[in-house]
């Protein structure tokens, strides 16, 4: 087959969390259902649509729109499960796919060069496969780079090789959302800066975004110019880079496979670790009594060995899932990649048939497989100097709070709030975070990022140009801020400022309930500070670096 050996193909099942609620709980395919998340519409599948339930809205709105809708809370593991039960169709066809996330996988279009005469005839051939095995609609899209690739997925279209950064320069910038967690800031910073398209991004240059925004910031304007990582292909491994571990008697148990995998992930991540690399992607293997196997490569966010057990967790539920209805006597399962010859690194891909629903669900799973399937370098990928946890490092960590107590090592995080000073989370090294507050609620009229790096609360006054105190009312300052004077009775020019908002934190307690207004100016030195009246006083609470 011709075509770039980096295209990407990208299958997206369009409303998957509906589709899976559907599943879930038997409705039929001809009844209304919407999957609601935070008191909110995230997927309706088309009656419901067609009803005039949308994205965004309440469930009183479903209500009223289309009355004999079933309403749905969204489950992760639900998802997860019956996603993972369904693509195993895809291992009788070809030899490598990514799970991406729920609803949506990825295949290198290098592994079909041998299988079909074109891109065409590939894609043809595996969504109709697909769609025969579970009965899902798949939107395909294939572009040079996997996040363009999943966005030509959502408009089912094939971007010809080197039209990509083209295709890019046009879509929306709301489409940065599919960069990941922490994405939905950032793109409201960039409507305000008049950035609407992905061009508009990508024209930047590289460095300015880079120091604005960070490593997060460099990651989605590498995308939008079309730019995209790519695993080291030079890397020796000193030692094989999976773990493997077979059970003393068979298990069907879900819990009892997450507590294993947990340790196995374990096991793997530290040897990944110390060859100072990081694992982005993770093949699981299972292998069942009867001698069948099931294999999937996820993508994870975290090295953390929970993260593993819950991937290991849905692939098995799924797979029994399967069996138990049946689906097992088909393609829906599948040897993955074994290990075999001389060579760690080869992997042979058999095709044995999937085990029969009675004797898997006698039997149960016996062997459990993790592989390094992506490995990256930690610059760019590791979040902090202390989730590299190598040796070095935990042994001086750990002998400081064996001197000072267990606070005396704290590790800064993130939780839920309107101020920096209460989004700060701090928690002793090696414990687990227990935020406050939850991070992923909506905390309207919070400080969007980029966040102050120096975060206080001192009293400051703000002058006017007649050197008269700066007023804030709800509907705005009541004169133009030109000076800012220190409490060291230093003062400095205010060259420019942002427009002021207010807000109420606390509300529902008398006690408790502040209500302030912020503003961020800066100075004729260059120094770029967040203010905040509160109580008829003006406080410096953040500076910028």
């Amino acid at each position: 087959m011709s075509g770039e050996a980096q295209r990407t193909l990208v299958l997206t099942v369009p409303d998957w969390p509906a589709v899976a609620a559907a599943a879930e709980h038997e409705i039929g395919p001809g009844r209304p259902v919407a999957v609601l998340h935070g008191g909110k519409v995230i997927a309706a599948n088309a009656p419901a649509r067609a009803s005039g339930v949308a994205v965004g809205n309440n469930k009183r709105a479903v209500g009223f729109r289309c009355p004999e809708a079933r309403v749905v809370v969204w489950d992760e593991d639900v998802d997860n499960r019956h996603f993972s039960a369904g693509v195993g169709a895809l291992e009788d066809l070809v030899a490598r796919f990514t799970l991406l996330s729920p609803g949506t996988l990825a295949i290198p279009l290098d592994s079909l060069r041998h299988g079909y005469p074109d891109e065409s005839s590939a894609v043809e051939a595996l969504v109709s496969a697909l769609v025969d095995e579970t009965g899902w609609e798949f939107f395909p899209g294939i572009a040079d780079t996997v996040f363009a690739a999943v966005l030509a997925s959502g408009q089912a279209r094939r971007v010809e090789p080197g039209r990509t950064v083209d295709f890019l320069a046009e879509q929306p910038i709301t489409t940065l959302e599919y960069a990941g967690a922490g994405a939905t800031a950032l793109i409201e910073v960039f409507l305000q800066l008049g950035l609407r398209r992905l061009g508009d991004l990508a024209r930047l240059e590289a460095k300015d975004v880079n120091s604005r925004f960070g490593a997060f910031g460099r990651h989605v304007h590498e995308l939008a110019s079309g730019v995209e990582g790519r695993p080291l292909a030079d890397q020796v491994r000193g030692e094989p880079l999976d773990a493997e571990l077979d059970l003393d008697a068979p298990t069907t148990r879900s819990d009892t496979l997450g507590f294993l995998a947990r340790q196995l992930g374990a096991e793997l991540l530290t040897k990944v670790r110390r060859q100072g690399m990081v694992c982005t992607q993770i093949t699981i293997e299972l292998d069942a009594a009867a001698g069948q196997s099931s294999s999937r490569t996820w993508r994870i966010e975290d090295m953390q060995e929970n993260a593993i057990a819950d991937r290991l967790r849905w692939q098995a539920e799924g797979w029994l899932a399967g069996a138990s209805t049946g689906a097992g006597t088909g393609p829906t399962t599948g040897s993955g990649p074994r290990r075999g010859g001389t060579d760690p690194q080869a992997l042979d891909f058999g095709d044995e048939p999937a085990p029969d629903a009675e004797d898997f669900s006698a039997d149960g799973i016996i062997a459990l497989r993790l592989i390094a399937a992506e490995l990256t370098t930690p610059i760019g990928a590791t979040k902090s100097l202390f989730e590299e946890n190598t040796g070095q490092i935990t042994h001086t960590l750990e002998r400081l709070q064996g001197l000072f107590g267990p606070d005396a090592v704290l590790v800064p995080g993130i939780q839920g709030g309107w101020d920096p000073a209460e989004t700060n989370l701090w928690t002793p090294w090696q414990q687990a975070a227990v935020p406050e507050r939850s991070p992923g609620a909506p905390w309207p009229g919070a400080l969007h990022a980029p966040r102050p790096t120096i975060v206080e609360h001192s009293a400051v006054d703000v002058l006017a140009a007649d050197g008269s105190p700066v007023q804030a009312r709800p509907s705005g300052l009541e004169a133009a801020p030109t000076t800012i004077r220190f409490p060291t009775g230093e003062t400095a020019a205010i060259t420019d400022y942002s427009g002021s908002w207010p807000i109420e934190s606390g509300w529902w307690d008398p006690e408790r309930t502040v209500y302030r207004t912020r503003l961020q100016v800066v100075t004729d030195a260059g120094r770029a500070l967040l203010l905040s009246k509160e109580r008829g006083q003006w406080y410096l609470t953040g500076r910028y670096r």
